[in-house]
């Protein structure tokens, strides 16, 4: 009912705007430094701190509870500490900001990216391919339909020579490239994902390495940042598959907006016309190479 509240009333609507504005750019802070004695449980030693100096165990280690538990099943897949749990959260709420603070050098405290989208990239696979909380035969059907159609445009497409269909060879060649791509990204989503990032990496790159707030940006630390924005964009995007929503879908296409605006500093019109130029870019060479490598193939092997 309080949050009720805030949401109909202006005034404080605008007050718990502002509150959540100065949350999201104030960076993470580690818990304060306890001053008690303490005996590591692990080592036997004696130390002041909140994590023992010699073996790096946790002064708080106390008995099991499910809590911890849960935390150590999730370790197995190397997600059992909490940099993980906060690093999702502040990609979902404060994501450029996040990564700014990660190039500055708070690494500690947020799970590592590279790691995070393998992670991710193997939860999206198993999310698309079997697992949905709202999973249901009409999907099925439709993609029957859909291979249906697929296959009827393609027999349309082909000639017909003293009376038998043929493929033409440049047509030949293209489906097979695209269905190389195709396979690519079913079997290695992570690598597919991390190709088609590092397309876009450069001319983005060309246009924000000179932004307001990190005026001095590396090309190493903008990919590190393209990382974690790919990472924001596969949070949101298997929760909308997860839960059948349209609208955490939209959202996970509007948060690298979102992300890049608050990484860079620049104006939302500024940074949507870099996106826009990035993909306009990007679709260019990509179409260029896809064309080249076919009339290469086609002069050595479709004659």
């Amino acid at each position: 009912m309080k949050a009720l509240e805030y949401i109909s009333n202006k005034d404080k609507r605008a007050v718990w705007m502002r509150a959540y504005h100065i949350w999201q750019r104030r960076p993470h802070e580690l818990a304060p430094l306890s001053e008690e004695m303490h005996t590591c449980s692990s080592c036997g030693t004696a130390f002041q701190g909140n994590y023992c100096p010699r073996c790096g165990q946790s002064a708080r280690i106390g008995r099991f509870s499910f809590k911890k538990a849960a935390l150590l099943f999730l370790d197995v897949w190397g997600m059992g500490n909490r940099s993980m749990f906060r690093s999702i959260r502040d990609l979902m709420f404060r994501p450029g900001y996040m990564i700014r603070d990660y190039l500055k050098g708070m690494q500690s405290a947020y799970f590592p990216p590279f790691k995070m989208f393998f992670l991710l990239a193997a939860l999206s696979l198993l999310v698309e391919h079997g697992f949905s909380l709202t999973a249901s035969e009409t999907a099925t059907e439709t993609e029957i339909e859909v291979n249906e159609e697929t296959e009827k445009d393609e027999t349309e497409r082909q000639l017909t020579v003293n009376g038998q269909k043929v493929e033409p060879p440049m047509y030949h060649i293209g489906m097979k490239f695209v269905k190389s791509m195709d396979s690519l990204e079913q079997k290695n989503p992570a690598i597919f994902s991390l190709l088609m990032l590092l397309m876009f990496t450069i001319p983005l790159y060309f246009f924000l390495r000179h932004s307001p707030v990190i005026p001095d940006l590396r090309y190493s630390e903008f990919v590190v940042a393209l990382v974690y924005t790919s990472n924001t964009f596969s949070i949101y995007s298997i929760a909308g598959n997860l839960l059948d929503s349209r609208i955490l879908k939209l959202i996970a296409v509007l948060i690298v907006f979102v992300a890049l605006k608050q990484l860079s500093g620049y104006s939302k019109r500024r940074v949507l016309g870099y996106i826009v130029l990035t993909v306009l870019i990007s679709t260019a060479v990509l179409m260029t190479l896809v064309g080249t490598y076919i009339y290469i193939i086609y002069l050595l092997y479709g004659k």
